[in-house]
């Protein structure tokens, strides 16, 4: 039949995850385990671990006579294992979403419209990433018992330790009302150097900032995304989390990338284990106990 939504594509792309670790009885409680993850071994893909002078993972398909099998550049040397083993499963979802013609298609399509593809694609590979270390199943039920907020990450990541930010991703990914939601990093921000090769990375700007390090939309707000890399500014709510290390709510604007700040929402912030997980409500969250159908 086809896909013409994003909610379907990324139905599909669950529904995908979901029957790859059914089908190799891979369980990812532990994440990623070295090169030779099971995972890994029996999709095809050849996993090297070396240094990136930009992000943490490359995926790159197989070429006849250059790479006879997919391959996963992986920098283990300065991530954290929460952050290596998100990276791993963003890249797996990479090559998931290249094998499916239909989801690659449908992206394909509207990236024009929408969003530059690369993008997009990140966006979903991201969404799979999520997917793979905590099942939205689980999510959906935690948010109807107890309503949505950026509060209760502290306590699914006792119960799922191996990544936040897959837990912020399906927070957003699971959400019945319209939000985006934001995993943010205090640091240098690294930028892609125009003169260098698109594999190639690159100079690093010295200036410390607090910038966004994953971003997801829920299912019902599609028309826009905050960007990768997008500069969170001294004044605002979630800056203010990072510097209170603590929890924040109130109204402030959507860090988007191009520097608007006319859309300004409900916001929360929370400081937690050196980042800062934020949401932007555009329409009322659900109270704990209301209905709530899989939105997908």
């Amino acid at each position: 039949m086809g896909i013409s939504t994003f909610r379907q594509a990324k139905q599909r792309l669950i529904d995908i995850v979901k029957l790859t670790k059914t089908k190799y009885g891979y369980d990812s409680i532990n994440g990623y385990i070295g090169i030779n993850d099971p995972l890994a071994i029996n999709l095809g893909i050849e996993v090297e671990e070396r240094r990136l002078q930009f992000d943490f993972g490359i995926y790159l398909t197989s070429e006849p006579g250059i790479r006879p099998k997919p391959v996963i550049w992986l920098d283990t040397s300065s991530a954290d294992q929460e952050h290596i083993n998100f990276t791993y499963y963003h890249e797996i979802s990479h090559h998931l979403i290249r094998q499916d013609n239909e989801i690659y298609e449908f992206l394909n399509d509207i990236a024009g419209q929408n969003d530059d593809f690369d993008s997009l694609i990140d966006r979903f590979a991201n969404i799979g990433a999520a997917e793979f270390l905590i099942p939205s199943d689980d999510i959906f039920s935690i948010q109807q018992n107890q309503g949505f907020s950026i509060q209760i990450l502290p306590q699914l990541d006792e119960c799922y330790p191996a990544s936040k930010p897959a837990i912020a991703i399906q927070l957003a990914q699971c959400a019945a009302h319209r939000c985006f939601v934001v995993v943010c990093q205090f640091g240098i921000l690294p930028t892609k150097s125009e003169s260098q090769p698109e594999l190639m990375k690159s100079e690093i700007t010295g200036t410390r900032r607090l910038y966004v390090q994953y971003s997801s939309n829920s299912p019902s707000q599609e028309k826009y995304s905050i960007g990768k890399y997008s500069i969170i500014p001294e004044n605002h709510l979630l800056y203010t989390a990072y510097k209170s290390q603590d929890y924040v709510s109130g109204n402030d604007h959507i860090p988007f990338k191009n520097g608007n700040k006319n859309w300004a929402v409900e916001c929360e912030g929370l400081y937690y284990k050196g980042k800062v997980y934020g949401v932007f409500n555009l329409s009322k969250p659900n109270s704990p106990g209301a209905s709530q159908l899989s939105l997908f």
